[in-house]
Parts: structure tokens; C-alpha cells; sequence
């Protein structure tokens, strides 16, 4: 049997985080008709029974904020799953193979020196079948009865990085398009610099929109808390970051890298409290 002992919590009025094992958390949004699953885990142990058999009885949907195997690693367990139409590709490094989950699941116990109850053999299995995969737009709605919950495009992370804003609540979920180690993707720009460019845009718009949420969380805990909101300051920081990448003001600093075992070092860009990096490549050289 999969191992059912992933901790959630119902962090605002009908909105619970599964933690699944400090590898990243799953949101669900219980609605009065349906409820909404955002991003699937790495796909340890049974996911689909923690949200059906303690969370909610309800038929729901499942949308994944970008293509990364960390948020899509479970989706194989599911008929079908809403994506962006830019991140619909999953082959390369982080692609959800069976390989890729494994040694993401074991990067993070080892990061965090823990030892978490679930077997990798046993809990990491394969899928039965693909997923099909929708295409999630820019401002579709998902009408849960009673809240409805309207998907954003906001691309840096990945060229297809979706957050969702919870009318009820004034939630927003962030995935992975702010926090405070901010990874930026590639070649959704013309250039590097144009990259930057439309990353600060994305994250502009959502400060802009601050009178349709008053918290937010991303998708991984470790630099909040399970069940904390990420800093207030944390958007406008991730900003200045980007604007200070493009007017020639970065503040670099070398730091390891915990996404990998030796924790090699690597450059960030720093502004207030958040760090930005390339998933791959030196971004000082921007």
C-alpha cells in the first residue's frame, strides 16, 4: 500500500496544503459543487487518497502551475490535468521520469537531514498512463460553486508558470513564480535581458492586482513555513530583483546550491530578502 501519511492543513477557509514530505506542496480548494487540486507533487505515496478520503468528497480538477517533475510527478495518476500551452512539453532535466523523482525526493532528505515515512521503491512508482493534458488560458475561471478561482500567466519560472487567485479568501498561489530562491527559466524571450524583462512584468502585474488577494503562498515551504504565508514584501522583492538585473545595480552573491548533493556553489542576483539564479548558466553574465 502507498504510504497515505502526507500532513495537510487547512490554511484559509476551505484551502488546505498537503506537505508532501518538505518536497513541495499541493494546494486543494473546496468549493459548495467542486473543488480544484494545484500541482500534483513528486508523486510520493497516495496522493489522490489524502484528497479524497480526508479532504473532500467533491469531483475536482487538477491544474499544475508549470511543467517542472516536482509539480507534475503525480499527475500520472490522474485522468487529466490543466497545464499552460508553453509548458505542455515535459522531456528535458526535469521531465516527471520515475528517475528524476527519486533523486529529487532524495536531494530533499538529505537537504533537510530527515528521515520522512515512505518507501522510495514502494512510493515512487510509475505511471499506468499519461495523463491527458488541457490547455489552461490566461484568466479562465474555474467555478467551484461559491468561489471561483481565475488562473494567471505568469512566466520567469518556466514559459508556462500559471498562479491562481481565490476570490473567497483573497488567496493567491503562487507555485513556484515568486519565493525567496527564485530559479529563472530560459527561452520564452528573445534574449536573455528580454527574459528578465517579461519575468518583472508578470510579477508587476500581480502587485498590481493587490486588491484581489491579501496573502499569498508558494509552492515550496522551506523559506515560510507549512501553513505560513510567504513574507509580505516577498513580490515587490522578486521585482526589484529583476529591475536591478536590467539597470546594471545587481547585488551578486555566490551561495550553494541545495538542489544539488555537493551543494556546489552558484551566483545569485540579491535584493532584499529574495535571491534569483538560472536553473542553468551564471546569471551575473546577463
Amino acid at each position: 500500500m502507498l504510504s497515505r501519511k502526507l500532513p495537510f492543513y487547512e490554511i484559509e477557509d476551505g484551502i488546505y496544503e498537503i506537505d508532501e514530505f518538505d518536497c513541495v506542496s499541493v494546494f486543494v480548494i473546496v468549493g459548495e459543487k467542486r473543488a480544484l487540486v494545484v500541482d500534483t507533487g513528486t508523486g510520493i505515496g497516495d496522493l489522490k487518497w489524502i484528497i479524497e478520503e480526508k479532504i473532500t468528497d467533491k469531483p475536482y480538477d487538477v491544474v499544475l502551475t508549470h511543467n517542472h517533475g516536482d509539480h507534475t510527478g503525480g499527475a500520472g495518476f490522474f485522468d487529466e490535468v490543466w497545464i499552460h500551452a508553453a509548458d505542455m512539453d515535459w522531456t528535458g532535466a526535469t521531465a516527471p521520469s520515475v528517475e528524476f523523482r527519486k533523486d529529487y525526493a532524495g536531494i530533499i532528505r538529505r537537504r533537510e537531514n530527515k528521515n520522512y515515512d515512505y518507501d522510495v521503491e514502494t512510493d515512487i512508482r510509475p505511471w499506468e498512463k499519461a495523463p491527458k493534458l488541457k490547455k489552461m488560458t490566461d484568466g479562465q475561471v474555474f467555478d467551484l460553486g461559491g468561489r471561483r478561482v481565475t488562473a494567471y500567466h505568469c512566466p520567469g519560472h518556466t514559459a508556462g508558470e500559471m498562479v491562481f487567485i481565490d476570490d473567497l479568501t483573497k488567496t493567491l498561489l503562487l507555485g513556484d513564480a515568486c519565493n525567496c530562491n527564485l530559479l529563472l527559466g530560459r527561452g520564452f524571450g528573445k534574449n536573455p535581458r528580454d527574459e528578465i524583462r517579461i519575468a518583472r512584468e508578470g510579477l508587476e502585474r500581480l502587485i498590481a492586482m493587490r486588491g484581489q488577494y491579501e496573502r499569498f503562498y508558494n509552492a515550496h515551504h522551506d523559506f515560510r513555513g507549512f501553513g505560513q504565508t510567504l513574507y509580505a514584501e516577498a513580490l515587490e522583492d522578486a521585482a526589484g530583483c529583476y529591475g536591478s538585473l536590467l539597470d546594471g545595480t545587481a547585488k551578486f552573491v555566490e551561495v550553494p546550491d541545495s538542489l544539488f548533493l555537493d551543494n556546489p556553489p552558484k551566483v545569485a542576483a540579491e535584493y532584499g530578502k529574495v535571491q534569483v539564479s538560472y536553473i542553468d548558466g551564471r546569471i551575473d553574465e546577463v
